[in-house]
């Protein structure tokens, strides 16, 4: 599919042929035409799983055996599918405070947050990154992410021969999308989500506002959760709304 599409692409804006230009005008031309194609969910979804297979491959995951591990089998036992796309849970041992959900049903915790957070309070972030699935929010972000690093390499490759994006080029397309910070709607949308899946677990809902709590804090800490998901005040009191008004009432 890649092949394809880059190669259009370069049809597309006469580049096949050109030897020189200036690269970051290719780019934004690049990505401008590259917009214009339709990637379907589930193309989407088949990327972002190299994205992560890469990802995991880059970082130390957890073995089975080891408790962090263990205790997050324990805590998401049930959580198998969002709306028909599979869950799967890792454990990335480093002391970052960070979770993500990629468009996949990749779920990683890293160790470090589960340091901080006791039960309740880590299972609202695991259910608010759920949310990011659920709603499509990380398939956006990916799909821009992946769009942006396609137009680059075809600008790269104008003058030569365009391949598939190399395992590297994927770890660096998950980078971009960790990066990426989400919109307040998103992220307060997922918050409420975080919420229900607290309740479903028979959990108790005030616990995503004491997750918010305790993110802020550890935001001196930097990185992680408070570049891309910043918790605010405003997002606590709307936490503790959402909790008094959840279904678990």
């Amino acid at each position: 599919m890649k092949k394809t599409l880059i190669a259009a692409l370069l049809a597309g804006l006469g580049l096949s042929g050109c030897a020189s230009g200036d690269s970051g005008a290719l780019l934004g031309a690049g990505l401008t035409a590259l917009q214009g194609f339709t990637l379907s969910k589930s193309q989407l979804q088949a990327e972002a799983s190299l994205s992560a297979k890469q990802m995991d491959e880059e970082n130390r995951l957890a073995p089975a055996g080891n408790a962090y591990s263990q205790r997050l089998a324990r805590l998401t036992r049930g959580l198998t599918s969002i709306d028909g796309t599979p869950l799967n849970f890792q454990v990335y041992l480093a002391d970052e405070i960070n979770a993500f959900a990629m468009p996949d049903g990749t779920v990683r915790v890293y160790s470090g947050l589960m340091d901080v957070m006791k039960d309740d309070e880590l299972m609202a972030v695991i259910g608010h990154e759920i949310g990011h699935i659920k709603f499509d929010h990380s398939l956006n972000q990916y799909k821009n992410a992946y769009l942006t690093s396609a137009a680059r390499q075809a600008a790269a490759a104008a003058g030569g021969t365009v391949g598939a994006l190399a395992a590297s080029q994927y770890g660096d397309i998950g980078t971009k999308f960790l990066s990426a910070q989400f919109s307040q709607k998103d992220e307060l949308e997922s918050d409420a989500y975080g919420v229900e899946v607290l309740c479903q677990l028979k959990m108790d809902p005030y616990a995503a506002m004491r997750a918010q709590q305790v993110l802020m804090k550890h935001a001196g800490s930097g990185g992680g959760l408070f570049s891309s998901h910043p918790s605010t005040a405003k997002r606590i009191e709307l936490a503790r709304e959402a909790a008094a008004n959840s279904s678990c009432r």
